[in-house]
């Protein structure tokens, strides 16, 4: 179980519904079909271990819930005061990939590979309670948790490695390092209408990211130049 989950269990606090506003960052280990294929169930298994293992202490020094694991995926949440106040979302995000970054010599000495993960941020209203009778849950459903999950999936497309919603990344102030780059309104799949999308970098990254598509810019432009 999660923390605070026994106590919410005791306690009876979700044993009604409740609506709650809540902030849910879904994180999708990069390459793990492959990764699965190559080395095969059991040493997969121990791979996706220790992944969600070290992405987990990040987010529990943030003050996050770990909510559920899924696949290759980890699903983590805040009640929206507490993670928007000093971007813990944010900070806890970043800090996960970090942690796996400053790991990467291990990960290739014992499964010959480095991960990564995409990463999707949302908030908004979401109803919390108890579910099932032999195994009971505390779930979390609404519109906010789809989107959430489509938001991670969409990094696919744009190839970044963390988008979150204007509706959250508006609420706060970024943490020291990071940087937003506006997507725009964009259509997520299987959803009506459009939402507002950031980039999220590291503010390292956004340099680097400027000065290559200043040096692709003078390329095309000596080429064209040779074309005259």
């Amino acid at each position: 179980m999660g923390q605070n989950v026994l106590l919410n269990f005791v306690t009876g606090r979700y044993h009604r519904p409740r609506l709650e506003e809540r902030i849910l960052l879904f994180m999708d280990m990069e390459g793990s079909t492959r990764l699965a294929e190559r080395l095969g169930p059991i040493a997969f298994h121990r791979l996706l271990n220790r992944f969600v293992t070290d992405l987990t202490e990040p987010i529990l020094s943030a003050r996050g819930e770990i909510y559920s694991y899924v696949g290759d995926e980890l699903i983590a949440t805040w009640r929206l005061d507490r993670g928007v106040a000093q971007a813990r979302c944010i900070k806890a995000c970043f800090d996960a990939l970090d942690a796996i970054a400053r790991k990467a010599s291990e990960y290739r000495r014992e499964f010959g590979a480095v991960v990564n993960f995409r990463a999707g941020l949302h908030c908004g209203p979401v109803v919390t309670g108890e579910m099932g009778s032999v195994k009971t849950e505390i779930v979390f459903l609404g519109d906010a948790v789809n989107t959430a999950a489509r938001i991670q999936e969409l990094c696919r497309e744009t190839g970044d490695r963390v988008l979150a919603s204007a509706n959250l990344v508006d609420r706060l102030e970024l943490p020291p390092g990071v940087a937003k780059r506006p997507l725009g309104d964009v259509r997520l799949r299987g959803k009506g209408s459009e939402l507002a999308l950031y980039a999220l970098t590291k503010a390292a990254e956004k340099a680097s990211r400027a000065v290559n598509q200043q040096e692709t810019r003078l390329r095309v432009a000596r080429a064209e130049t040779g074309l005259q």
